[in-house]
């Protein structure tokens, strides 16, 4: 792991403990906490980054797009809690926990932070005797892997299938919270159908129950898409999992004796 991605579950390890402390601390307190310790972690990636030289190798249209994808999906994903979760002492370490596993996400796509130690020293320069830069590593050619159609296009209908059963199962989340905080306590002329949270019931509308039960229905497919991925990646050969081996490529390496 590079020293950011350490860094990084520093802060979302610090923001678990302060959850888990309740209310112990009031918002101003972990606010005040949080910025201290976001200085302290910039300051430490900074310093580690100007003592290896290291450079920001630039980001294209793509890289740019990609930013902006995972912010709006991790704004969509933080709003969607907000009405079970108003925001206060006891929740706002979960918000800022989410919001720096997302913050992080954006600022890898633009290649300011990088997952791995191999990849950050790709971009460090070290200056000779002659006052000159000299890459501190030098990225080797990568073969060319000619990949079948097929599998590009089910990779493609993988990750769709993927995205929008995502978006369904967080629009579930808040379209079940807004109409559980806008529920009536009993039953009224319009509101007829109950909703249960945690031991409390409210009555909402016949359409807001039918929405909320078409959307948790969807949520459902995840599992089956889960093991389609699992038997697209390990046993069809679609690499979906960049860290993970392909039952074929493992079976290779195990006769190589590698």
């Amino acid at each position: 792991m590079s020293v950011d991605f350490r860094l990084m579950f520093v802060y979302h390890g610090s923001m678990m403990v302060m959850m888990i402390a309740g209310g112990v601390l009031s918002l101003q307190q972990e606010i005040c906490i949080t910025t201290v310790l976001v200085a302290v972690l910039v300051s430490i990636s900074l310093r580690y980054r100007a003592s290896l030289g290291w450079q920001w190798p630039g980001a294209n249209g793509r890289d740019l797009l990609s930013a902006i994808g995972t912010a709006i999906l991790i704004a969509f994903f933080l709003f969607s809690a907000t009405p079970l979760f108003p925001v206060s002492s006891q929740v706002l370490p979960w918000y800022l926990g989410a919001a720096g596993i997302g913050t992080f996400g954006i600022l890898s796509s633009l290649k300011v932070v990088s997952g791995t130690e191999a990849d950050f020293l790709l971009h460090c320069t070290v200056i000779d005797q002659y006052g000159q830069q000299i890459p501190r590593f030098s990225e080797l050619p990568k073969p060319k892997i000619v990949e079948a159609g097929w599998k590009k296009i089910a990779r493609g209908v993988y990750l769709g299938a993927f995205l929008l059963l995502w978006i369904a199962g967080v629009l579930s989340f808040y379209t079940f919270g807004a109409s559980f905080k806008n529920g009536s306590p009993l039953p009224t002329a319009t509101q007829t159908e109950p909703l249960l949270n945690h031991g409390k019931t409210v009555y909402v509308t016949p359409a807001e129950k039918q929405r909320i039960d078409r959307l948790q229905m969807s949520s459902w497919l995840f599992i089956p898409l889960i093991l389609c991925g699992l038997i697209l990646h390990f046993i069809m050969g679609v690499k979906l999992y960049d860290n993970a081996p392909t039952l074929f490529e493992y079976l290779k390496l195990k006769r190589s004796g590698t």
